[in-house]
């Protein structure tokens, strides 16, 4: 099973929690930019940073993807990330990482996030739970070994993009263990990441999903992520929010205006429910929403999280016109 292959390399020492730099990345708040225009497009507003879309328009080229991004009039990217079963990169994947860094840094793109340990399917933070190539060992020294090597590979790919920010996640609920004893856990080993985080200059953030893309995941909503960072109490650990995940699992987006997660938000991901496809073919009105968190001061990263349901050059040219008209709201 995939499950079991993945633990298999964690046990050797070799971490499944960076990520291949084939992709483009991106996230995370920070100032707004002032409009200009870049090839005749002129600036987005709102900081909306694709991921993996307009593949028709830029076919697989991570370089030509990044120029087109910019000349359309993003200013921001965030990438489909890949996770590496041994976590050790070769000089040449580790010179490609390096050269979409510099590369983006070039035409005016600002990267963040990468999903580089989001943990969804054991209860390693949960339980402090190790799983071998034999058994699952409890114990929170391994755990903590673990997750020191995760985090080793994940600064050192975050320096080559020119990023500092990441997605975390604790893992799965252990049926085993009291939900207090699993929170204290999880935060336990959150405020041991965060002082690694702290100590490196880089940014963590917990991404809550939902459970019917991911049964059994601990973190699956927003208000228990904004929980956790709470506690963790760092500016290293924030919240990702993420509005397709949130919708999916609660059924509304109230905890946007609850003070108590809107404070621990960092970053946010959009796509439609409850297809996951680009804003339009679902439920979710994102351009009220948008124009929601634009009002309340938001001006950080937003991923294009979705799929795309039109891939042809004309389906680039809609998807482009639907962001376009999304960051209207933003006035």
């Amino acid at each position: 099973m995939k499950k079991i292959n993945r633990r298999q390399f964690i046990f050797t020492g070799s971490v499944g929690a960076s990520v291949m730099a084939s992709g483009f990345f991106a996230g995370c708040a920070s100032a707004a930019k002032p409009e200009q225009t870049v090839s005749g497009a002129k600036k987005f507003k709102m900081k909306f940073a694709p991921r993996g879309l307009f593949s028709a328009s830029v076919g697989k080229d991570p370089f030509k993807r990044l120029k087109w991004l910019s000349e359309n009039g993003f200013w921001a990217v965030e990438g489909v990330v890949f996770c590496k079963a041994m976590g050790v990169y070769s000089q040449k994947e580790m010179d490609l990482q390096t050269a979409i860094g510099k590369f983006t840094r070039e035409v005016g793109l600002d990267m963040g996030c990468i999903s580089s340990m989001n943990e969804k399917d054991f209860p390693t933070m949960t339980a402090n739970q190790v799983p071998t190539k034999d058994r699952v060992i409890r114990d929170k020294a391994a755990v903590r070994a673990v997750l020191t090597q995760q985090l080793d590979t994940t600064l050192g790919v975050l320096q080559r993009i020119g990023s500092t920010r990441f997605i975390v996640g604790p893992g799965a609920v252990d049926k085993e263990l009291t939900p207090e004893k699993q929170y204290e856990n999880v935060v336990d080993n959150m405020i041991f990441c965060a002082d690694y985080c702290k100590r490196n200059g880089v940014v963590m953030e917990i991404e809550a999903l939902n459970t019917t893309s991911h049964p059994g995941v601990y973190c699956n909503n927003n208000t228990l992520a904004a929980k956790i960072a709470r506690d963790v109490n760092s500016p290293a650990c924030r919240i990702l929010y993420d509005i397709f995940h949130e919708q999916m699992q609660t059924g509304n987006l109230d905890s946007l205006d609850d003070p108590n997660v809107w404070n621990m938000i960092e970053s946010f991901h959009i796509a439609d429910a409850p297809q996951r496809m680009e804003p339009g073919t679902g439920t979710i009105p994102y351009k009220k929403v948008l124009g929601k968190i634009w009002d309340k001061g938001y001006r950080g990263f937003i991923g294009l999280e979705h799929g795309q349901s039109d891939k042809s050059i004309e389906g680039d040219k809609k998807l482009l016109q639907i962001y376009r008209d999304l960051d209207s709201a933003a006035s």
